[in-house]
C-alpha cells in the first residue's frame, strides 16, 4: 500500500537567530515532494521524513490531496517542551 502523505520535521531560523522546528502532515504521497513542500511552506533549511500517513490519518486530519499542515513546533511540542537543560 503507498503511502498517502508524510510527517516531516523542518529546521528553521528564528528572528532571534535561534534554531527551531516545525512538523508538518503532508499530504503528497512522494516523499520527495512532501519534504519540498514543508519546507516552501515555512521557508525552512533542512527537513526529515518521519513517517509515513496512511488515507485514515489524512481524513482525521481533514487534509486533501496536496495540503499541507502545521501540527506542532518547538514552542508547542510536548516532547522538546519538557527538556531537560543541565
Amino acid at each position: 500500500m503507498m503511502a498517502a502523505g508524510w510527517m516531516i520535521t523542518v529546521a528553521i531560523f528564528k528572528d532571534d537567530g535561534t534554531v527551531g522546528h516545525i512538523t508538518y502532515a503532508v499530504a503528497i504521497a512522494d516523499p520527495t515532494e512532501a519534504v519540498n513542500a514543508a519546507l516552501k511552506a515555512c521557508k525552512g533549511e533542512a527537513a526529515v521524513v518521519n513517517r509515513e500517513l496512511g488515507e485514515e490519518p489524512m481524513r482525521d486530519l481533514g487534509l486533501k490531496a496536496g495540503e499541507v499542515l502545521a501540527l506542532y513546533d518547538d514552542e508547542s511540542d510536548p516532547i522538546t517542551a519538557r527538556t531537560w537543560h543541565h
